[in-house]
């Protein structure tokens, strides 16, 4: 069983993949040394502030305890509000890859509501998986990633 748990957080890697790299914030590493000063980092832009609101909406999805059946039909909505921000406020140059990650991500977020929360049904789900991990899903999810990675992370938001 610990086995499909672990294959469980995989499955649902488009959930996390670009939200957790994407935290459009610093490390915590290296906090204990002094920073030199700098001008306030200003607010981030309305994408990456949507990354942060779309990466906390998704974190209890992908904890390995899950969320409590009573509360995983507004969690997925969350999630789903949380996404369509992603999208309003996509830049052109990558809207539609960022459209192409949510699409997938809804296909593993209507499985896990038929599933209850059972996040080990999606990775033992073989057409799901089939559908999500295409080379197209994998390739958009990528360049939205380093997109993020490169636009969104450090202070300058």
């Amino acid at each position: 069983m610990e086995r499909a748990a672990v294959r469980a957080a995989w499955a649902l890697y488009p959930l996390v993949g670009i939200l957790l790299v994407a935290g459009c914030g610093g490390s915590v590493a290296g906090l204990d040394r002094v920073a030199p000063s700098r001008a306030p980092a200003g607010p981030p832009s309305p994408f990456c502030a949507a990354v942060q609101a779309s990466s906390a909406a998704t974190t209890p999805l992908s904890g390995r305890s899950g969320v409590p059946p009573e509360e995983l039909s507004n969690t997925v909505d969350a999630v789903r509000l949380a996404n369509d921000d992603l999208i309003q406020t996509a830049p052109d140059d990558i809207r539609d890859d960022v459209e192409q990650y949510v699409a997938a991500l809804d296909l593993q977020l209507d499985a896990l509501l038929a599933n209850g929360g059972d996040s080990t049904a999606l990775a033992t789900d073989a057409a799901l998986a089939s559908a999500v991990n295409t080379p197209e899903n994998v390739a958009a999810n990528q360049r939205v990633q380093e997109y993020v990675r490169t636009t969104c992370s450090g202070a300058a938001g």
